[in-house]
């Protein structure tokens, strides 16, 4: 019986973008520390990572497309494979910084619903916890509720949760260590898998017709064959999005 190799078209080098969301300074946040042993996962696998600071930038709360130190990063999420939120717990929930995020992106939320085009379906993304508190499964349960709305990708075990408490001990801590591993490897491993599928075509162009006549007979599926865009191509122009600059 014969056996058939499977062969990967994804992009050998891909990126990948973590946004940390801790209100303390770098040198003293545990969400920081475990965002560069992710950042280290990634670069050993071959990969590109950066992480974004958030409590450094000078940006605006805002629903609408502003022009500040935010929006240029925002921009790069196009260009991305993946994409990480980091936040500590605070009183059960997560950060200031990552809710200004998830704001800030309901500008291209809303431009994509009414376009009829997600622009991160090709992309994959995770969540990275860190406290001593209750709050995990809360926070991971907000993040993944909004990321599925903007299109993401989430693979399964992209979900960390740093319990260790003191920066020195977090790189000691087991469980830690093995959820970044689980988290940044399960992320390229279906970061791959879009990329070869290509749901740029299979859905994010589809529409379904529900009506009383489809009703007896099933869902009528169509396909917009005249739109074929490059993965993330309409978006790395900010003019094309259609949002005002400021």
């Amino acid at each position: 019986m014969g056996t058939t190799q499977q062969t990967w078209e994804a992009k050998q080098e891909m990126k990948f973008l973590i946004f940390n969301g801790s209100l303390k300074p770098d040198a003293e946040s545990n969400t920081f520390k475990v965002c560069k042993m992710a950042q280290l996962a990634f670069e050993k696998m071959g990969h590109q990572c950066e992480v974004v600071t958030m409590r450094d930038l000078d940006y605006e709360g805002s629903t609408a497309d502003v022009n500040d130190e935010l929006k240029p990063h925002i921009m790069k999420m196009f260009d991305m494979d993946g994409i990480i939120f980091a936040t500590p717990i605070w009183w059960g929930n997560h950060s200031c910084h990552i809710q200004a995020m998830l704001e800030r992106l309901d500008v291209i939320y809303s431009w994509a619903k009414d376009n009829k085009y997600q622009p991160f379906y090709n992309k994959v993304f995770g969540t990275l916890v860190s406290g001593g508190g209750d709050g995990f499964q809360h926070i991971h349960g907000v993040l993944y509720s909004a990321a599925s709305n903007f299109g993401f990708t989430i693979p399964p075990q992209c979900n960390i949760e740093s319990k260790a408490q003191g920066i020195d001990e977090i790189t000691q801590d087991d469980d830690t260590v093995q959820q970044v591993k689980n988290c940044t490897i399960n992320m390229v491993t279906w970061a791959k898998v879009l990329q070869q599928g290509n749901p740029t075509k299979d859905a994010r162009h589809g529409s379904v017709d529900i009506n009383e006549e489809a009703a007896g007979v099933g869902i009528v599926t169509k396909q917009n064959a005249t739109k074929d865009v490059p993965v993330g191509g309409e978006y790395m122009n900010v003019k094309k999005l259609g949002l005002a600059k400021k």
